[in-house]
């Protein structure tokens, strides 16, 4: 073996842990799904303060809150129904994720889509943000 070869192998070995990246757990699926319907819960009972306690300290940089949340959710009237988050879609890594779907009422229409992130922080799944979702009407019936 010549020394390039040698030279080239030692350097490939160690940036090698460097490129691995972490999969996810498979068991913060069960995690994240409990994160958003504790979500629905607090949003269903229009509790602000239980919004809160899902709600990470990040979203304040987003100027947004369980106030803004709810607003959203509800409309500026606070007269649009709402029953709960459907057709969810979790994707997500080691550290952040991200929930697709849309705010239900009992139609359960899909025209008013939300996406709303997590962070992993201190061993819990807190939301950090959300916005406004954007519909596929090539997906839709």
């Amino acid at each position: 073996m010549s020394k390039i070869t040698l030279v080239l192998l030692m350097v490939a070995l160690l940036l090698l842990p460097g490129c691995e990246q972490k999969s996810p757990k498979r068991d913060q699926i069960p995690l994240l799904r409990a994160k958003l319907l504790a979500l629905q819960n607090a949003v269903h009972e229009r509790d602000r303060a239980a919004v809160d306690s899902l709600l990470s300290v990040k979203i304040v940089s987003k100027h947004q809150g369980s106030d803004s949340l709810l607003a959203f959710v509800y409309g500026p009237e606070g007269s649009f129904a709402f029953e709960r988050f459907g057709n969810y879609n979790i994707v997500y890594t080691s550290d952040k994720a991200r929930v697709e779907c849309f705010i239900m009422d009992s139609t359960a229409a899909t025209d008013r889509p939300i996406v709303l992130f997590l962070a992993h922080e201190h061993d819990l799944w807190l939301f950090t943000s959300f916005e406004q979702g954007k519909v596929d009407n090539d997906s839709l019936p």
